[in-house]
């Protein structure tokens, strides 16, 4: 195995593991899988009936792969010329294949992944629930979390590259975001290349880019406060 990737006594960690296994595992893959340009949602593990004939018998999506050896609390064993990595579903075709990304190396992950998350004291499988909530309450913990931050003044914006130009598909203050995903019995994890934190809403100009907050720090914040909103 390479070297640790997750030291267990981290209070990131601690806290992930009071969230949800789902969440949990999302944000650990997609945090690995970024390296290398991959999206876990997009990008399939998959397993031939046979190394003589070429037929898949399963494809799955690299998070629902890491995410079932969580909940089982078991680790992988995958077989070089039965499992792959690929770009395409129910494909086995070279062209494929993930570039940078082999099996062994996926397989390191999820056995890092699955080890960490189930260690004592390991993460609630209960698939745990948000609680009713008010607005109010989200809001005071998100000004709580960011003591120093005017988090009125703090908006999530996600947006697309269009002819060299940002256009804003959203945007909304951190409490509002947060608020509206817990709602829904959500927990939002933010990160990629097309959302950002801004001190003006609906704007995506690098100028309009807030100089306290990054997007890893609310996810940091996401990850700290949203175990107390959970039953």
């Amino acid at each position: 195995m390479s070297k640790s990737l997750y030291s267990y006594s981290d209070p990131r960690i601690l806290a992930l593991k009071k969230t949800r296994p789902g969440f949990a595992v999302e944000v650990l893959l997609t945090e690995q899988l970024q390296k290398f340009g991959v999206n876990p949602f997009n990008t399939y593990l998959n397993t031939l009936v046979d190394v003589r004939y070429d037929d898949v018998e399963s494809s799955r999506t690299l998070f629902d792969e890491t995410l079932e050896w969580v909940e089982k609390e078991q680790l992988p064993n995958y077989v070089q010329g039965i499992n792959g990595v690929f770009k395409r579903q129910f494909s086995f075709a070279s062209k494929d294949r993930v570039a940078g990304l082999d099996l062994l190396s996926f397989e390191d992950l999820v056995v890092q992944i699955v080890r960490v998350l189930t260690s004592t004291p390991s993460v609630n499988l209960s698939k745990r629930s948000v609680k009713s909530l008010s607005f109010e309450e989200v809001h005071r913990a998100v000004k709580y979390g960011m003591p120093e931050v005017d988090i009125n003044a703090v908006y999530i914006t996600s947006f697309i590259e269009d002819s060299g130009e940002r256009k804003v598909l959203h945007s909304r203050s951190l409490a509002e975001d947060l608020y509206g995903y817990l709602q829904h019995n959500e927990i939002p994890f933010y990160h990629g290349e097309h959302i950002g934190v801004f001190s003006v809403a609906y704007s995506a100009k690098d100028e309009h880019m807030h100089t306290q907050v990054t997007t890893q720090d609310i996810s940091r914040l996401v990850i700290d406060i949203v175990p107390d909103f959970l039953i």
